[in-house]
């Protein structure tokens, strides 16, 4: 984009590498003027931010509410986003092989996640992916703000996969549940926290099963699998087979590294104890 296209008021901002606090009254009053966030308002944010590098918490606050506005209810058709949105909002976040440069925009992608009520498995896998970089690496937006160690799988971090996690009704996609192994596999080590395993059961579970198990988000605070997944009591009495191309899938998914994390061997015991008289399964669970 050109700075002929960018408004003054944020160019000043992008020159300078600074925004002072009184200034975010003057730009949200700007992009909200005549109550829609215009394409060239859209770019322009994302200039902002790239420059401000997170600094300033107020501008972070308008960055996604006005992008999350602009993607999910400005552009048509509002309320969902389509594989061609999603394509914009991951060009405009380096691409769909990237990973984001600040924390707005992971909040940004998680929060149009979460105001939309659809979106295609692409994004859904891009965000996971943030999260996946942070949890091998201990590096990137996902993991700043604390001490992260790389092969680590923390509290933090299974809350945002849980935020991830609950799209869509919760149905998790290949795309999803490979990721989700590609982190099992790399993060085996005893740091991990406790709910990361059955957050991971869970999903991928959910993944092998389909439409078995209805997946309503709980309301209320609550543990991320259960948060995402329903009370593990009411959820696991619906698990009746898996079909053979899932048990095949499960079987070289758990064994490709050559190894069985713990969340694996949970997601095993999982698997063995309501669907044990299937051949497919069980034939998986004594290979491990």
């Amino acid at each position: 984009m050109s700075s002929e296209t960018i408004p003054p008021i944020v160019q000043s901002i992008i020159d300078g590498k600074v925004v002072e606090k009184d200034e975010i009254i003057t730009l949200r009053r700007w992009f909200y003027g005549d109550g829609i966030i215009h394409a060239e308002d859209a770019l322009a944010l994302f200039k902002a931010n790239a420059v401000l590098d997170g600094r300033c918490p107020e501008f972070n606050r308008l960055f996604v509410e006005a992008l999350t506005d602009y993607v999910v209810y400005q552009l048509m058709p509002t309320g969902r986003i389509t594989a061609e949105k999603a394509a914009w909002l991951m060009a405009e976040m380096g691409g769909p092989d990237a990973f984001v440069e600040t924390a707005s925009e992971l909040e940004l992608l998680v929060n149009v996640m979460e105001e939309a009520h659809e979106i295609p498995n692409s994004l859904a896998a891009f965000a996971l992916a943030q999260v996946k970089h942070a949890a091998i690496t201990g590096e990137g937006p996902a993991a700043r703000g604390r001490v992260h160690f790389s092969r680590t799988v923390d509290a933090a971090d299974v809350e945002l996969l849980g935020r991830i996690l609950s799209h869509n009704g919760g149905a998790i996609s290949r795309a999803e549940a490979e990721i989700l192994f590609d982190i099992a596999d790399a993060c085996t080590g005893p740091a991990n926290d406790e709910a990361w395993s059955q957050l991971f059961v869970r999903a991928i579970a959910n993944h092998l099963l389909g439409s078995a198990a209805p997946l309503e988000r709980a309301a209320g605070p609550a543990p991320a699998a259960t948060a995402v997944f329903g009370p593990e009591g009411d959820w696991s009495s619906l698990v009746t087979q898996i079909d053979p191309a899932g048990a095949s899938w499960l079987q070289s998914r758990i064994h490709r590294d050559g190894r069985v994390s713990k969340a694996e061997r949970a997601l095993l015991a999982f698997v063995d104890a309501p669907v044990g008289d299937t051949v497919a399964a069980s034939a998986i669970v004594r290979m491990a």
